[in-house]
């Protein structure tokens, strides 16, 4: 008899077991409960995301924008970047704010911005404001003399290293004029052209005639094909007669006098870059009359003990104003205890208008620098005087200025613009306040083969050097 497997096994019994249900809460059965919880969080997660950040820091992300190029922005006092930036976040509310260029500040005024709330953690809002303008003619101002200030830099480098970047400033100066509704600058930019001293200036000034011709801008006569032809050294020595100069000249108690002349000064050879300082240009001069000697340490004194703003213990200050370098009276200690006729030296061309502005008010006179041509002038007069090798000064020998040609370099009053004697004349340094200084006459420790009556030398206004002085001039 076969016994199955099912007839051998027990019948177990399971245990009673409570069934499990999950409390109520506010009378609410748990699956109600639970999808309100998760409504709730749900919620509470959009608000943190998108809403909270907008309450805690509301504000938009701004972009100023003008026409002209880099438009500063200052904000409650804070400069917060230029329009040629990214966008700036501003916080929600009313904000004073301005916009400045070159220094100069262009309008001003009060910026709301809203309270934007929803995703703001996500994406910042944006608005878009646009830079008025108050003052056309101050902008100008600052666009022409920072332009000025950078071709006078620029300029010097004839040529660019590879990697090295010069800026557009024809362009940007065009750029900004076109911005401002100016239809005329024929003032202003020939003098700016002639800056124009290696090839990346040149095709920039190019790109910026295009986009005055394009805007029906007026900008002047400027020669570009002679222009180009001086950068890139493509034009014929120069052939021009040279007048020289016949000194009518007298003498009378540390003055020499010069009567009206006409005459060349520069003389002919190559029509580059590297000539063009010397290229031979007619000038004509009045009757005037010039110091014997340079001025001495102890004028100087005087000067400083009359003016403490240029004593040398006030020279942090000078530096800070502008009007010196660091080295402003090196090695120099004038003094009004002891009449040093040793020429003073280590001071700026700044500083030689303050000595010549002073002069003229304590005497009544006239008294100024040189200019070129009057210097060069004076130095036909000197031309059979050897070349001074030292700073002592032969008072003794009347017949001409001392020390024209070695001694030291001389400032002048006239300016230096690196393709000016393209256009067949010279320039006033008061006309053109931002441009260099020419320097003439070299000084002890150079070489009197190298350095001729003709020879430009070029300085800042507020450079000083060893090797630098000046010698007055009294108008009659």
């Amino acid at each position: 008899m076969m016994i199955t497997l099912a007839s051998t096994m027990r019948k177990k019994e399971l245990m009673d077991v409570e069934p499990v249900e999950l409390p109520r809460l506010f009378g609410m059965r748990p699956g109600k409960y639970i999808f309100i919880s998760l409504i709730i969080a749900a919620i509470l997660i959009v608000f943190l995301v998108f809403f909270l950040p907008g309450i805690v820091k509301g504000g938009r992300l701004v972009d100023f924008e003008s026409q002209l190029s880099e438009v500063g922005v200052i904000v409650d006092g804070t400069y917060i970047g230029s329009t040629e930036g990214s966008a700036c976040f501003i916080s929600s509310g009313r904000h004073e704010v301005s916009y400045i260029k070159n220094g100069i500040e262009i309008s001003s005024g009060t910026l709301e911005v809203d309270h934007p709330v929803f995703a703001t953690l996500l994406r910042r809002p944006g608005m878009t404001v646009e830079v008025p303008l108050d003052d056309t003619s101050a902008v100008y101002a600052g666009v022409y003399s920072d332009t000025f200030k950078q071709l006078v830099a620029y300029s010097g480098l004839t040529s660019t290293p590879e990697g090295y970047n010069i800026p557009p400033l024809y362009t940007a100066y065009a750029g900004d004029i076109i911005a401002l509704g100016i239809d005329d600058v024929s003032a202003d930019f020939p003098t700016l052209a002639l800056y124009a001293a290696n090839s990346t200036l040149l095709d920039d000034l190019e790109a910026a005639m295009a986009a005055f011709d394009a805007a029906g801008v007026s900008y002047g006569h400027i020669d570009i094909s002679r222009i180009r032809g001086l950068v890139e050294g493509s034009l014929p020595a120069s052939d021009i007669t040279i007048n020289q100069p016949v000194p009518v000249h007298s003498y009378s108690d540390g003055w020499h006098r010069f009567e009206e002349a006409g005459f060349t000064i520069g003389r002919n050879g190559a029509q580059d870059i590297e000539g063009m300082a010397t290229l031979p240009v007619e000038v004509t001069t009045e009757a005037f009359e010039i110091a014997h000697q340079p001025v001495s340490e102890y004028e100087w004194a005087l000067f400083m003990e009359a003016n403490p703003y240029w004593a040398k213990s006030n020279k942090d200050q000078l530096v800070q104003d502008g009007m010196v370098d660091e080295y402003y009276l090196a090695g120099v200690n004038p003094t009004t205890w002891a009449h040093s006729s040793t020429p003073v030296r280590n001071i700026s061309y700044n500083a030689a208008l303050a000595y010549c502005q002073w002069l003229s008010a304590e005497t009544g006179a006239s008294y100024r620098l040189p200019t070129e041509a009057e210097w060069q002038l004076a130095a036909a007069c000197a031309s059979g005087r050897p070349w001074s090798s030292s700073l002592a000064v032969n008072a003794s020998d009347t017949s001409s200025p001392a020390m024209m040609m070695g001694g030291l370099w001389e400032f002048t009053s006239s300016a230096y613009v690196p393709l000016g004697r393209l256009c067949g004349e010279t320039f006033d340094a008061s006309q053109l306040p931002l441009a260099d200084i020419i320097v003439k006459g070299g000084s002890y420790i150079n070489n009197p083969d190298e350095v001729t009556a003709d020879t430009v030398g070029v300085m800042r206004r507020d450079v000083t050097s060893d090797w630098a002085g000046f010698r007055l001039v009294r108008e009659l």
